[in-house]
């Protein structure tokens, strides 16, 4: 009982630390690449409104739950009901599988770049490396949340330390690459990246110690991925999640900044994966069930080394998880505002709704494999369309039938 208190027990911090520590390159790096696009102002103008929108998102996904103490499946599930519940799962467990496998390796690309000699040769063995941070990871997930938190805890103070020394040794005439301002299409590359990750908020917020640390967490969250997304354009890269040794970094403070990322990122892609599994097998959620799903991640990272077809399903995860929050969220919108009459079929539309817009998600990525976005978008806005054709019938329909009903009232007075 003390220590099931203690896990329903986590303040604001406590939750903004679980969800910003594990922020790893693949995530912030996109501060980097919208100020090669745009320009530096631009880019921090566009991941100060993409975040304050994540924020907006994010406060309905902990506020859907119609009871507290729920997983992100549970919560579908009151939206999509069971068969929708278990399609997600299947969805968000390929996920987080396919998340293990590109943290690790964008992790062990960037240790590369630190212990590279100069004649080519490498001192470490990638996937050795790899699966030895995978194993680790997976025996560490044996401590549950309790250990995840005192993993963010020990991780952010360094996390900050050393994204504020990155700018200190950088050169700040960065700022004066182009003028401040917003890209749309920097504001969706700062929502979309962190979007998915939203739908599973409800699994760690269910140990807040109350509704108040949520919002306030959802707050910290905000500013805290906004400095470290920001704080990557003054980061130098070499290649995908390369640091360039030439821009001044010092290898151990790097390194230790690189492993953190990569053990609290895969502490919680085990934690969120359980919720999924636990829709199969209750009993998932233990010390070994953890273990169990650490070792399966790291099995797929030693056999599975086609970095191509690894991106394009993320992408199309990413455009199926995506998919559902918007279905989400409309869901709610119309649960809140359609009280005046029953909608017997509610749960079927979320879900066929979901299953349109993962479908075009689905036709239109493998028709265009490099673009990621405009497979996402499509998909929601194949999703929002279904919506709104639904709504539009089930209103007429309810209309005439409210009219015919009380003209044979009158009728029969």
């Amino acid at each position: 009982m003390q220590k099931e208190n203690l896990v329903h027990d986590q303040n604001f911090f406590q939750l903004a630390s679980i969800i910003c520590a594990p922020l790893a390159l693949p995530v912030i790096i996109v501060g980097a690449q919208l100020a090669e696009k745009f320009g530096a102002g631009t880019a921090i103008g566009s991941i100060f409104v993409g975040n304050l929108i994540l924020w907006l998102i994010g406060i309905t996904m902990i506020s859907m739950p119609e009871k507290d103490r729920i997983n992100a499946i549970e919560n579908v599930k009151n939206y999509l009901g069971n068969s929708g519940k278990i399609l997600v799962a299947l969805v968000l467990i390929f996920a987080f599988l396919n998340w293990y496998i590109l943290e690790i390796s964008s992790a062990t690309i960037a240790l590369d770049s630190m212990f590279q000699f100069d004649h080519g040769g490498r001192l470490l063995n990638l996937t050795g490396v790899g699966a030895t941070f995978g194993l680790l990871s997976a025996f560490l997930a044996i401590g549950g949340i309790l250990l995840i938190k005192r993993m963010a805890l020990i991780s952010m103070p360094f996390m900050i330390l050393y994204h504020v020394y990155v700018i200190f040794i950088s050169d700040v005439s960065v700022l004066a690459k182009g003028g401040f301002g917003l890209s749309f299409i920097g504001v969706v590359s700062t929502v979309l990246v962190l979007l998915p990750g939203m739908v599973n908020l409800p699994t760690i917020f269910r140990h807040s110690r109350s509704k108040a640390d949520s919002y306030l967490a959802l707050t910290f969250i905000a500013l805290f991925t906004s400095f470290f997304e920001i704080s990557t354009i003054w980061m130098k890269f070499s290649g995908y999640s390369e640091f360039d040794l030439n821009a001044g970094y010092f290898v151990i403070p790097t390194s230790v900044f690189i492993l953190l990322t990569l053990i609290n990122s895969n502490l919680l892609n085990i934690y969120f994966a359980s919720a999924c599994w636990e829709a199969f097998i209750p009993k998932i959620a233990s010390a070994k069930g953890y273990s169990i799903i650490g070792f399966v991640g790291t099995a797929a990272y030693i056999f599975i080394q086609k970095p191509f077809e690894t991106l394009f399903f993320r992408d199309l995860a990413n455009s199926y998880i995506a998919t559902l929050g918007a279905v989400l969220l409309i869901a709610l919108l119309i649960r809140k505002i359609v009280r005046y009459r029953p909608r017997v079929f509610e749960k079927t539309i979320n879900g066929i709704a979901w299953l349109v817009g993962s479908i075009v998600a689905t036709i239109l990525k493998i028709q265009n494999p490099e673009q990621g976005i405009q497979s996402l978008l499509a998909g929601i806005g194949a999703s929002v369309l279904f919506f709104l054709c639904v709504i539009f019938v089930e209103e007429m329909v309810w209309s005439i039938r409210k009219i015919s009903i009380e003209k044979t009232g009158r009728q029969t007075l």
